[in-house]
């Protein structure tokens, strides 16, 4: 018959192995799982995976490869049955910062086109992003980009072109594109005596007349 230290003892130990096995609600195993998801997007962060550094270290670049798995024991219980004899999945020989935009997001910057928050001219923003959580590749899943900056306000190059043949004279381009000073002066001025309507033209229709809030123009 087991004393009572024995039994306190067994009691806790039960505890311990419990609480190691425990996936709580905020692992991303079970933060990115979808139960009745295809068995090939189950998340990456529920697999533990087996001899990846040699496969990486053999394969060619863009190359197809089979990465082979179990899944983690913690949350294993977590995981559809249907899964459990899936022990392998095809990935593609690539770090996660080289894969095709479909298999990564980013987060969303484009506040950072804004002429209040970054500088004049300023087209292209670094943006932070991560792979997405049932893609198997090498190295960090976390990454930045270098993007276009796509900041538009509604302006179109159309529109903006259209105005400074038809009513250039009375600055009405310059007005549609936020120059109000540069406007009034064309209206006072009869558009430069036709000079500055010439070259307003000229600089608006190969764009180097933009918004003045530093937008793009939108071209479709």
């Amino acid at each position: 018959m087991l004393s009572l230290p024995h039994l306190l003892l067994i009691l806790l130990s039960n505890i311990i192995f419990a609480d190691e096995l425990t996936c709580p609600e905020d692992d991303p195993c079970r933060k990115d799982l979808d139960p009745n998801g295809p068995c090939e997007m189950i998340p990456k962060s529920c697999l533990t995976l087996i001899d990846i550094s040699s496969v990486y270290d053999k394969c060619h670049y863009g190359a197809n490869i089979t990465i082979t798995f179990k899944y983690e024991e913690k949350c294993k219980s977590f995981i559809p049955e249907r899964c459990h004899d899936i022990t392998s999945r095809e990935s593609i020989c690539k770090y996660c910062f080289q894969m095709d935009e479909q298999y990564y997001h980013c987060e969303n910057k484009e506040h950072l086109c804004n002429p209040k928050t970054s500088a004049p001219k300023k087209r292209m923003i670094t943006v932070d992003c991560e792979i997405n959580p049932e893609v198997i590749c090498g190295s960090n899943r976390k990454f930045k980009r270098r993007l276009p900056c796509s900041f538009t306000t509604g302006k179109r190059w159309e529109t903006a072109v259209i105005l400074s043949i038809t009513l250039g004279g009375f600055g009405a381009d310059r007005f549609y594109l936020g120059y109000w000073r540069e406007g009034l002066g064309k209206l006072f001025s009869f558009g430069g005596l036709g000079v500055w309507t010439i070259v307003d033209i000229i600089l608006i229709t190969v764009g180097y007349v933009a918004p003045a809030d530093n937008s793009l123009y939108i071209l479709t």
